[in-house]
């Protein structure tokens, strides 16, 4: 026999025995094709305060109505926007006019098809309602039809900024049908009809919130790019249920009860990683913690009150007491993270004090006599509750009283906007795209730091075109946010959840979501 054809059977042996031992291994089962049915049970940490989008800054929120309503842009793997329901734009007198316009044929969930009638009703709604809407249209001048398919933003000045925001997926820009926004006005919605690919069926208070797949909806046709390009719903139904105890939801995702879990404790990553038919999925980086002072109402309009919490807290062993692994936090000044441009250390040495003795004098000169510093959290954040517990400690040490104040995280956020309730509330701002609308430096938002020179600043940053300037301005506010005490920042967290096995095609990230996943069992 020739040695070229020996090599030839071997090399078939060699394939046909890999062929084998692909098909069999179960760490394959990424390279089966997607596939259609099953239902997705989603144990969550609790109920969302609203399902409208523009109305919130809860997390929560966005996560479960990120699955049905979309918005004219999203952003792609690098958060960048690119057009969504909008099938393109053209950026015309210097960034003062934005001509968008919009996909043919996109189609809501009671069938009628989207024009720029519900586009302008939507971006006017979210302006009004909607923390980074309310920044933007400072600078808006008309939001208005140009033909059914064509919508025209003029600007009183330039915005740099404007489609990264309208991209982004917290107080979103989503879009929904014109007659639902006039019949909402102002107030919540109660009818929740989107364009995404799934569409909403019922939401039972403390049971379920259920979505299923819409067949009519019309993806774009670009591979899938972060949360830009193709979405597809392979699973028929998604069941959201509110699961607040960790053991319960993790004892659920073992046996097989919950098909996916948000906010498994860092602690248990080894547990997780050992549990048959259980992946871990990390978010790295995810977020970070921060107690928000009200800068409105009460004990905390006095700044040296806020720059005492500042200096005396310190911030290691209250994230160690966060995530109980330490891995899963690190200490950084900055408010944007280590992988994004917009990084600075600017003001880092206010960061993580840990300095009594000057919180004390600054006690001293506010004049502060024991008064009962209220201070609202929820426990079904732990990044959210133990740094509170530590906190309360590390500052009655040095003359503070500490009232924690401890609800369910809807209750927080509705009595957050009420200002004469509380003095500090305990949160954590998430992965945002842009400076300049960002909550963590927002006027609008809950706790309402107005700075005068931080918001001209953040005024200039938005018709700023240059990115080298821009930062240079990020900088200046990151240095006032720490001079301010406007918020006290702890420190960063990554998020461990869990999924099945079967659950393919998710990619771990900063927004969860569950277009382009599948069920595959065996």
């Amino acid at each position: 026999m020739s040695r070229s054809r020996l090599t030839c059977m071997l090399a078939a042996v060699v394939v046909a025995a890999v062929s084998v031992w692909l098909l069999a291994s179960p760490d394959v089962i990424q390279a089966q094709a997607p596939k259609k049915g099953g239902v997705l049970r989603i144990g969550m940490i609790g109920e969302p305060p609203t399902l409208d989008p523009p109305t919130t800054t809860a997390v929560i929120t966005r996560e479960v109505t990120i699955n049905t309503f979309e918005g004219l842009f999203a952003l792609d793997a690098k958060y960048q926007p690119r057009p969504h329901l909008a099938d393109g734009v053209d950026v015309r007198d210097g960034g003062k006019r934005y001509v968008i316009r919009l996909r043919k044929g996109v189609k809501f969930h009671n069938g009628k098809e989207m024009t720029s009638g519900d586009v302008v009703a939507s971006l006017v709604r979210w302006g009004k309602l909607a923390s980074p809407g309310k920044a933007i249209f400072k600078s808006v001048e008309a939001v208005e039809a140009k033909g059914p398919l064509t919508v025209e933003i003029r600007l009183k000045q330039p915005s740099a900024g404007l489609l990264t925001v309208l991209a982004q997926v917290d107080s979103a820009a989503v879009i929904m049908p014109e007659e639902i926004i006039k019949a909402t006005g102002d107030g919540q919605l109660k009818e929740f009809v989107g364009t995404g690919p799934f569409k909403f069926v019922e939401h039972k208070p403390d049971r379920h919130i259920k979505f299923a797949r819409f067949d009519g909806y019309v993806s774009r046709t670009e591979p899938a790019n972060g949360l830009a390009g193709q979405r597809v719903a392979y699973v028929d139904e998604l069941y959201f249920i509110p699961v607040p105890d960790y053991a319960t939801r993790q004892a659920g995702i073992a046996t097989g009860e919950y098909t996916y879990i948000q906010q498994v404790k860092p602690d248990q990553y080894d547990r997780v990683k050992s549990t048959p038919g259980v992946d871990p999925v990390v978010a790295k980086p995810y977020g970070w913690a921060v107690a928000v002072p009200n800068t409105k109402q009460g004990l905390m309009t006095d700044k040296r009150l806020r720059q005492a919490i500042q200096a005396a807290l310190d911030i290691e062993p209250m994230m160690l007491a966060a995530m109980g692994h330490k891995d899963f936090f690190r200490l950084d000044p900055g408010l944007f993270f280590q992988e994004q441009a917009w990084h600075s250390k600017a003001g880092a040495e206010l960061y993580n004090q840990k300095n009594k003795d000057k919180a004390r004098r600054l006690l001293k000169e506010a004049g502060y006599q024991g008064q009962p510093v209220r201070w609202i959290v929820t426990t079904e954040y732990e990044h959210h509750y133990k740094p509170a517990l530590v906190a309360k400690s590390q500052l009655e040490e040095i003359g503070f009283k500490i009232d924690l104040q401890v609800s369910d995280w809807a209750t927080v956020v509705q009595r957050r906007n009420k200002p004469e309730l509380w003095d500090v509330f305990s949160t954590a701002f998430v992965f945002v795209p842009e400076p300049a609308t960002s909550s963590q430096v927002n006027c609008n938002w809950p706790g309402w730091w107005c700075n005068p020179e931080k918001d001209e600043l953040l005024q200039a940053m938005q018709k700023e075109p240059d990115f080298k300037k821009r930062y240079a301005i990020w900088e200046k506010v990151q240095a006032i946010f720490y001079a301010d005490a406007g918020r006290i920042r702890f420190g960063d967290y990554f998020r461990l959840d869990a999924k099945r096995k079967e659950v393919q095609g998710y990619r771990p990230g900063p927004y969860m979501h569950f277009w382009n996943v599948w069920l595959d069992k065996r």
